[in-house]
C-alpha cells in the first residue's frame, strides 16, 4: 500500500512557501553579513583617519588600512554578489539588470557632460565620490521603481463574481 503524504507540513506552509521563506532568509542573512562587514570598515576607518579630513582628500589614512580594507570590500561584494545571483530568480535577475542600465547609462551620460562643462569653465572639476552616489541612487530608484511596477494589482474590488 502507497501512503500519501500531505503536502502541507505541521506549520501549515506548502513546500512552495517554505522554499521562498528559505531564499528570503538567506538573502536577508546575504545583505545583513555585508552591511555588517561594510559598518565594521568604516567604523574602523572613520577611528584611523586623520581627523578634519575632508572626503576628497587623498593621503588621510594609513596605507596598510587601505589595502586591508579594499580587499575587504573586493572579497565581499564578489562573495556576496555570487550568493544573491545564486539565490534570485529570473525576474529579480531582470529587475536587477535593468536598474545597473539605468545606473550605467546615467555615468555614461552624467560624466562626459560634466567633463565637457568643466572644460568649459562653468562647473568645478568631476567628482568621483559624487558620480558614484549619482549612479548608486539612480539604481536603487530604478529596482525600487521596477518592483513597484511590477507587483500585480487587484482586478476587481469587493467581492468577487466567477458568474
Amino acid at each position: 500500500m502507497i501512503r500519501l503524504e500531505p503536502a502541507m507540513t505541521g506549520k501549515g506552509v506548502g513546500p512552495g512557501e517554505a522554499a521562498s521563506r528559505a531564499k528570503s532568509r538567506r538573502t536577508i542573512l546575504n545583505f545583513s553579513v555585508l552591511a555588517l562587514l561594510g559598518g565594521a570598515v568604516g567604523f574602523t576607518a572613520a577611528l584611523v583617519e586623520q581627523p578634519e579630513a575632508p572626503i576628497s582628500a587623498g593621503g588621510t589614512m594609513p596605507g596598510w588600512f587601505a589595502v586591508l580594507a579594499a580587499a575587504v570590500m573586493v572579497v565581499a561584494v564578489l562573495g556576496g554578489s555570487v550568493l544573491y545571483h545564486r539565490n534570485m530568480d529570473e525576474l529579480q535577475r531582470l529587475d536587477n539588470y535593468w536598474a545597473a542600465t539605468m545606473g550605467a547609462n546615467v555615468f555614461l551620460r552624467g560624466y562626459p557632460v560634466w567633463l565637457i562643462l568643466w572644460k568649459g569653465g562653468l562647473v568645478p572639476a568631476p567628482d568621483a565620490m559624487i558620480l558614484y552616489l549619482v549612479v548608486f541612487v539612480t539604481m536603487m530608484i530604478a529596482y525600487f521603481w521596477r518592483k513597484v511596477r511590477s507587483t500585480p494589482k487587484p482586478i476587481a474590488k469587493g467581492p468577487v463574481s466567477w458568474i
